[in-house]
């Protein structure tokens, strides 16, 4: 009771000292999301300037000519701007003495060009290649590799050609928003992966793809810039057929008694040679793991692991086995490509499907299966959802893949929908628009979503399994989240809202120069045991409870389901840098097992508690102190401050 009513009086605290911890806008968010700037919150501008013989960008203006075509080329050179140095352009339709002037080039070649005259600023292109193509071409490979100022004195000039590509247009498609354009589009792409060519998009053009059962293979440089693509999911015939797979350039093949027969968790070598290096999957169908409890509860997954692998079959370090294999039923070898495919822009919109709220999965997005892959600067929003709907997997999923960027990219919250789980209960169904599975180094960097990140109606954005070393940096997102475990995960730079850190596994959690706003700080998840079997370090954030909890850490395990594995909590605890925005009575955890009162608790298995806790900066509004947590059966480790 006495808990309860503390809880009571801390929350009515926290709504009167709203006005003065607010610190996260996402109305502000939304806004500059409408108009085309994809700003993470703490995003690093590389430039504090960007002059014209000496003369800022603060006296400049964007002309333009008139269309579509001009209409985006200003809005990208707006943003690449915005991106390098926070200034906001305006626009101008008269020509002015000083001047970005954006015009279409008079000799009808692949090419685009920026260059100065008379103090003006000349940047020009085809409607064929377009000039927002050539705007972030100029931006990625000079303007922000630049250093403090950048000038365009001393008659700069950048001509860039475009060569060996191909267009959708020139297989059929119309880019009227309404002319099915899917057959062309897997055609182009086909055609490119043949012989060799990138794919560009006219800047213009709103490609309509339909719900018919095909998949678009990417196997080259991929250029969408400012096209828009409308996914109609209102009548599909595959569900489980992606639009777009980005497929590596040698196909999966399964190792048949090759391998060692076991291998123990610190093997080095998995006692064969491939091809070159390649990222191998193993399972032991005879063990399960992952045994699930709760709503959802299952029987389990059988063990598996994913781990890079070199010519020689020696582990990568950074990638080592999180188990011992007593047996190896499976081994599956992905070779990882060593060209990077790089896949530009893109604004698609998906028509949401209006199915039953079962667990039904729609898989109508773009799938990634190739290592050494970038996606950047793609956006994606959702319409048309109702009353009742199927969840979705992911709009971008990363599978059986290594060393994938996903970067500057948008995407959105899907509506909540519930149904029966199979503990007979009602449950809300997980919904996600970014995925990642047996995924190693993956990384999301100033990527963000449209809809609020506090906004509980929307699932939380992203949903991973078996990844090892995941990173979100520069992320302004509804939550970071590892079902099926993780190893090693990384959030910096970011801010998280109503879902939070949501996590289980092993090895490093780093959460750094981070603000979240959730129930907790972190949140590790109690239908996998709620273990993370290694160091949890948290410099420098920011937490802004949106509940009544008095604690940082959520941990919940009864001790006496076997969920596969022994659960740990975190095992060394490093925080510098911690403010807590609710005044006094913070608990680095709950009780964990309210009924582990004393030493004689039979637990039939057992939690391993924390070893040691490093505090060296903590503080919260009006002061306070922190503790370790009210259950002091379980928790006999003693805080060290620093």
């Amino acid at each position: 009771m006495f808990e309860k009513i503390i809880a009571i009086i801390l929350s009515a605290l926290s709504v009167l000292f709203a006005p003065f911890t607010q610190t996260y806008d996402a109305a502000e968010l939304k806004i500059q999301l409408a108009k085309g700037n994809y700003e993470s919150p703490y995003i690093v501008r590389p430039l504090e300037d960007i002059t014209v013989g000496g003369v800022s960008v603060d006296e400049y203006r964007i002309v333009k000519a008139d269309g579509a075509l001009f209409d985006n080329a200003v809005n990208a050179l707006a943003n690449e701007i915005y991106k390098a140095t926070g200034k906001k352009m305006a626009t101008s339709k008269k020509d002015v003495d000083k001047a970005f002037v954006i015009c279409e080039s008079l000799h009808n070649t692949d090419m685009f060009t920026l260059k100065v005259e008379n103090g003006k600023v000349y940047i020009t292109g085809s409607k064929n290649i377009g000039i927002s193509r050539g705007i972030a071409a100029f931006a990625d490979e000079v303007l922000l590799n630049a250093q403090g100022s950048f000038d365009f004195a001393d008659g700069y000039e950048y001509t860039k050609t475009f060569t060996d590509f191909v267009t959708y247009e020139q297989f059929g498609a119309v880019g009227d928003g309404k002319t099915d354009d899917f057959a062309a589009i897997v055609a182009t792409h086909e055609y490119a992966n043949e012989n060799g060519l990138r794919v560009f998009a006219n800047e213009t053009a709103t490609y309509y793809i339909s719900g018919k059962s095909k998949t678009a293979r990417i196997m080259t440089d991929t250029d969408w810039s400012t096209a828009r693509f409308i996914i109609d999911d209102t009548d599909v015939e595959n569900r489980n057929s992606w639009i777009f797979h980005v497929a590596p350039s040698q196909e999966s093949y399964p190792i048949t008694g090759q391998t060692a027969s076991s291998l123990a968790m610190d093997a080095a070598n998995i006692g064969t040679t491939l091809a070159g290096k390649s990222l191998v999957v193993l399972t032991d169908s005879n063990v399960k793991r992952y045994i699930r409890k709760g709503a959802n509860q299952n029987s389990g997954s059988s063990q598996s692991d994913v781990i890079l692998v070199n010519a020689d079959g020696n582990i990568d370090a950074s990638t080592p086995l999180i188990w011992d294999f007593n047996a190896i039923t499976g081994a599956t070898v992905y070779p990882v490509d060593t060209e990077t495919l790089t896949i530009k822009g893109g604004r698609f919109t998906t028509l949401a499907n209006a199915a039953p709220s079962e667990y039904t999965y729609y898989t109508r997005g773009i799938q990634v299966r190739r290592s050494n892959t970038v996606i950047d600067g793609l956006y994606h929003d959702i319409e048309n959802e109702g009353k009742t709907g199927a969840p979705y997997s992911a709009f971008v999923s990363l599978s059986c893949c290594a060393d994938v960027t996903v970067k500057n990219c948008t995407f959105t919250g899907h509506k909540k929908y519930a149904t029966i789980g199979s503990a007979g209960t009602s449950v809300q169904m997980g919904t996600y628009d970014i995925g990642a599975a047996t995924a190693v180094n993956a990384k999301f960097i100033n990527c963000n979503q449209t809809n609020d990140i506090t906004d509980g109606d929307y699932w939380g954005i992203a949903g991973t399994n078996y990844c090892k070393n995941l990173v979100y940096d520069g992320c302004a997102f509804s939550r970071f989240d590892a079902h099926q475990g993780v190893l090693n995960a990384t959030v910096k730079n970011s801010v998280l809202g109503h879902h939070g850190i949501k996590i289980i596994g092993s090895g490093t959690a780093l959460i750094e120069n981070t603000t979240v706003m959730a129930q907790d700080f972190v949140d590790l998840r109690e239908d996998y045991g709620s273990t993370w079997n290694g160091d949890l370090i948290i410099r420098n954030c920011k937490f802004y409870p949106t509940g009544v909890s008095l604690h940082i850490i959520n941990a919940n395990n009864t001790e006496n389901h076997d969920f596969g594995y022994t659960c740990y909590l975190p095992q060394r605890i490093e925080i510098d840098g911690l403010f807590v925005y609710r005044p006094g009575f913070n608990y680095l955890f709950n009780k964990v097992n309210a009924n582990h009162k004393d030493d004689s608790y039979n637990a039939k298995y057992p939690v391993v508690p924390p070893q040691e806790i490093i505090v060296k900066d903590f503080d919260c509004v009006l002061g306070g102190k922190l503790f370790v947590s009210q259950n002091k059966a379980m928790f006999k480790v003693e805080i060290t401050e620093e």
